[in-house]
């Protein structure tokens, strides 16, 4: 009886291993959410990627940035992890930390133009719509 319980032990102990690397697997359908600076966040999974980001920021003297990316499909890795490169170079990343709760980061660029748009990062959070 003792080995059958410590096989039993062994096979969960693998499996909840497993399942830790494997990372979170989100919600399919379209997220929402605000960033630290109170501006709108929006995305949606699908088929284990992150597609058509929409988000906006503050960026100083420049005013709000927005990038709308109806084509942008990244793929979320095996740690819940993704990141999209807007064309004019900004960029959003996220980690999916519940199937339902992703936290993340806009980072943006200094411009060398204009002075008072410098790189800012900014982080937030979404959730299923």
């Amino acid at each position: 009886m003792r080995i059958v319980a410590l096989i039993a032990l062994i096979v969960l102990a693998i499996g909840v291993a497993s399942a830790q690397a494997e990372g979170v697997v989100p919600v399919e359908g379209s997220w929402g959410g605000e960033s630290s600076d109170g501006l709108p966040v929006h995305f949606g999974v699908a088929g284990g990627h992150v597609v058509n980001t929409r988000f906006k920021f503050e960026w100083g003297f420049c005013g709000t940035f927005e990038s709308l990316a109806p084509f942008a499909d990244v793929e979320v890795d095996s740690a819940g992890h993704w990141v999209f490169e807007d064309p004019r170079g900004q960029t959003i990343e996220g980690t999916f930390v519940a199937p339902d709760r992703v936290s993340g980061k806009i980072v943006s660029l200094e411009t060398t133009g204009l002075p008072g748009c410098t790189r800012k990062v900014v982080g937030f959070n979404a959730r299923p719509r």
